[in-house]
This record gives structure tokens, sequence and C-alpha cells, in this order.
């Protein structure tokens, strides 16, 4: 079968393309934003109506699926090679997934999510005792294993088809094995996790420049205009830019480990700080309910009713996951050449579930531990903007201005380090998969992005193509599933090799001490 030919340079033609589409949706969002809105709205409500089952149904198998190659004879395949070793330590590894894959999203909705399901809960009464436990499991699910293995099914497959068979890195040389003749796909496959990164991650800047602006309000009285929306932009995307040139190795490195640093200072503050008993207590009770009600909520459609808020939380959480598996799960790949396939897989479910269930807990868990408890109402700020509630949390904290300064650079260097692995990851897609592109493109790639978030800031069309990014989530879930098929057959004949390779040494041997009289080992 004729492979993907091994190429160069730009990909220039690919990056036309995906200048022209994400140009016209665009203009279309700055001409119409209602008109683009509405489009987006109903492709994402026909989707998650009629294709809502599939989502749950892939990703609950992604799961178990993921769990069986880690514990079986694929687990001990290593990412480079048996004699490879890991480029980065361990604690630099956690701190560079975590904070390009979650950071600016936990922070977001750490405190917001769980007050959601707590006065609008997908089962029983709203506020009250009940509502606290089922606020406090769905956060949990919503960002445990089902989100993460998104990312590690698509980093698993790019690792080992760049790293073991030296393949280019890109979403097409991983289905290229399956697709025979209908050669059309391996650059359709490419387009969709370019489109899909790139609007993500713009949107992604608004909403991180959104809540930064109400941090501002909250603390220095700064109201949350255009002129203060312009200044992020430009501040973020400079900065990003600036990391992304330095590389892997310092910039992106070097932000995750401070970040870890800080973030770790607030969720220790915010736990000493609140009520520690009952984050304790709580993160007990939700961790057992969520394990207990894993299969239910991944599998829970809602069939009987209209089926409303599944669509409107888990079904539009996993598309969304799936929208950043092509930068996620590509950069995770980037980092970790030289773990084993089982410490790929754990270290990308597991860990990362722990951490975010206990960040969702000491501050969504405090926010309703204040609101059940009448010490301070969420709901005015929830109605008015979901990304202030954070910031009511603080206010009845100790030190709020100092907590409070620190929540608004956490979110900017997440998000610098999210934007930093987009942009270095997109920008190897436009380079046939090249490790290292070009300097040149990732700035052109890194101020596109910062644009296209500021237009549709100020134009009102950034919630539409954040939905468009959800709606192209659907093709790419394709061929996230042509990638686990075929990283899994790659495996089977990776183990088969392996064993037929031992027996010819072990035949060898034999024939060797034969020849001069010994007795052949066992």
């Amino acid at each position: 079968m004729e492979s993907i030919p091994e190429k160069k340079g730009i990909d220039k033609p690919m990056l036309l393309v995906v200048t022209i589409i994400i140009g016209a949706l665009v203009l279309w969002g700055v001409i119409s934003p209602s008109g683009l809105d509405a489009a987006m709205n109903a492709a994402l409500s026909w989707i998650t109506a009629n294709l809502g089952w599939l989502f749950l149904l892939v990703v609950f198998l992604f799961v178990i699926a993921a769990l069986i190659i880690a514990f079986s004879k694929f687990g001990n395949i290593r990412l480079g090679g048996a004699d490879e070793k890991p480029e980065f330590s361990t604690m630099a590894w956690f701190a560079m997934l975590f904070a390009a894959a979650m950071g600016i999203g936990l922070v977001f909705w750490g405190t917001s999510e769980p007050l959601c399901h707590y006065f609008a809960p997908p089962v029983g009464e709203p506020a009250s005792d009940e509502a606290v436990g089922i606020a406090l499991r769905y956060s949990f699910f919503h960002w445990g294993m089902s989100a993460w293995v998104v990312y590690a099914i698509t980093g698993m497959a790019l690792a080992y088809f760049a790293y073991n068979l030296k393949r280019p890195f890109l979403v097409s040389a991983v289905i290229e094995p399956l697709v025979g003749k209908q050669r059309w796909l391996l650059p359709v496959a490419d387009f969709t996790a370019i489109f899909a990164t790139f609007l993500g991650v713009a949107t992604s800047l608004g909403l991180g420049v959104m809540q930064v602006a109400e941090g501002l309000d909250a603390v220095f009285g700064f109201p949350a205009t255009n002129l203060i929306y312009s200044i992020l932009v430009i501040v973020f995307t400079a900065c990003f830019i600036i990391s992304a040139v330095t590389g892997i190795r310092r910039g992106i490195l070097f932000l995750s480990n401070t970040n870890l640093v800080i973030a770790g200072f607030l969720l220790v503050a915010v736990f000493v700080l609140g009520n520690p008993r009952f984050i304790l207590n709580a993160l007990t009770t939700g961790l057992g309910d969520m394990i207990q009600n894993f299969i239910p909520m991944s599998t829970w459609t809602n069939a009987l009713n209209d089926g409303a808020w599944v669509s409107g939380w888990t079904i539009f959480y996993w598309a969304w996951w799936i929208a950043w598996a092509p930068f996620v799960g590509g950069f995770i790949a980037r980092i970790s050449r030289g773990r084993t396939v089982k410490e790929f897989v754990l270290g990308s479910l597991i860990v990362p579930t722990l951490i975010c269930a206990t960040w969702m807990c000491v501050w969504g868990g405090n926010a309703l531990f204040m609101q059940h408890t009448g010490i301070f109402d969420f709901k005015p700020m929830l109605d008015a903007s979901v990304a202030s509630p954070i910031f009511g949390l603080l206010q009845n904290l100790p030190g709020t201005t100092l907590l409070s300064i620190l929540v608004m650079l956490v979110i900017a260097i997440f998000f610098i380090t999210s934007a930093d692995s987009a942009t270095f990851t997109v920008s190897m897609y436009c380079s046939y998969g090249d490790e290292n592109p070009r300097t040149w493109l990732r700035i052109l790639l890194g101020c596109f992005e910062g644009g296209l978030a500021l237009i549709l800031l100020l134009t009102g069309g950034l919630a539409a193509l954040q939905t468009a990014s959800i709606v192209g989530a659907l093709p790419f879930m394709i061929f996230m599933v042509m990638m686990f098929f075929s990283i899994w057959r790659t495996f089977s004949k990776h183990i088969a090799d392996d064993e037929q390779r031992r027996r010819a040494e072990l035949i060898e041997e034999a024939r060797a001490k034969a020849a001069v009289g010994e007795t052949p080992s066992a």
C-alpha cells in the first residue's frame, strides 16, 4: 500500500484552505453575528438531539478500551522504542499536560458548574441537600476520565506512529492503514483536526479574557469594556507567541511549572480558608458517588423526556473535549516520548481525574456550602455571568484582593500555555507533521488566533464560533474511532512481532549451544 509521502516545509494548500474557511466564518460573524449564531445553534441542536447517544457511547467505550490497553501486553510498549528514555521528568510532564488540557476550563467552571447543577439538577429538587451531592458528582464526572480519555486515545496513537513507526505527526498518518483507496480522507482528517483546534483556542481565548475582565472589575473597578478586551487579547496573544517561539523546553515548560505552583497555592489557600471539613467529606462522598454511578451517567440519554439537560451538559462537554483532542492529544504525544503505554494511559486518566475532582470540590464545594447554608447568595452573580461566581467566593474569604489577583494570573498563564501548545500543534499539522515547525508560521498562526478572538469578542460572535467548534467535533469523532482501530491493530502487530523475534532468538540460542555441546536454556 502506498504510504503518505514524506514531505517537508509548509503544507501550503492546507494552510490556504484553513485561512479561507476560518476567514469566511469570521466575516460571517462580523457581518451577521445573529445569523451565524442561529445557524450554528441549529446544527448543534440537531447533532445533540439525534446523535447525542453516539457521543455518549463512543466516549464510554473509549474509557473501557483505554483501561484494557493499559493493563494488557500493550501497556508494556514504550513510545519511541524499547530503549527510549522520557524527555521530561514525571512532574514536568504532569504540569505540561494538565496546563495545556484543562487548566483554564477548571478555573472558569470550577466554582460555576457545581452551582449550575445545584440550581438546576438533572434529577431531584433544586437547591436541596440531594442537589448538593448531585452537583459535585456530575462536576467530577464531566471533568474526569471520560474527558481525559479523548486526549489519551488521540495522543497515544499519534505518539506511537510518530516515534515508533517514524510516520509524520499527523492524524492522516494514523488512519492511513485503514483508508485503502479512499485517499481523499487523509487531508480531510488533517483539516478537521486543524479546524477544531483553531476555533477551540480562539473561543477559549475569548472566554479567558472575559473572566479576567470580570476580575479586574471586581478587584479594581475597571468595567469590562471593548478597550479592556482589546488590551487583554493583545497582551495574551503576545505572551503565547513569545512562549511558542521559545519552544517546549523553555516557554511551555517554564510557564507550566510556574502555574502549577500558583494554582497549588490557590488550591491550598481556598481549602484552608474555606470549610476544610466539609470539603474532605464532600470529596470522599462525591468520588464514591461518581464511581458507583459511572456507567449510568455515561449512558444516560434521558430518552423519556426532551433530554435537554444531558444535551446541554454531558453531550456538550463530550463534544467539546473531542473538539480539543487534535491539539491536546497532539501536544501530549509530543511531550510523552519515552513513556510506556501504561504510563501514558494511567498518567493521562487517573491523576488528572483526581486533581480535577479536588479542584472542583475545593472551589465549587465551598461555594455550595456558602449557598446552601445561607452565607452568600451566588444566584444573581451566576445569572449575570458564569465567569463571576469565582470572585464572589473570594469576596467571602480573607485575602480577597491577593487571591483574586492570583486567580487572574493563573487564568492568563493557563490560557497562554493552552494557546501556546495549540499554536505549536497546528503549526505541525500545517508542516506535514514536522515536530519543529518554522518560527514564522507559529507567529502567523498565533496572530490569526488572537485576531479571531478579538474580532469575535467585539462583534458578539464568540458564542457562535464556540458552537461551531462543537459541531466540528462530529467529523473528528469519526476519525478518532478510526485512529483507535488503527492503533489497536498496530499494537497487536507489535506484540506479535516481539513474540516472534523472541522465539527466533531462543531457537538461535539453542542451536548455538547445541553446536558446542551445551544444554539449551529453557
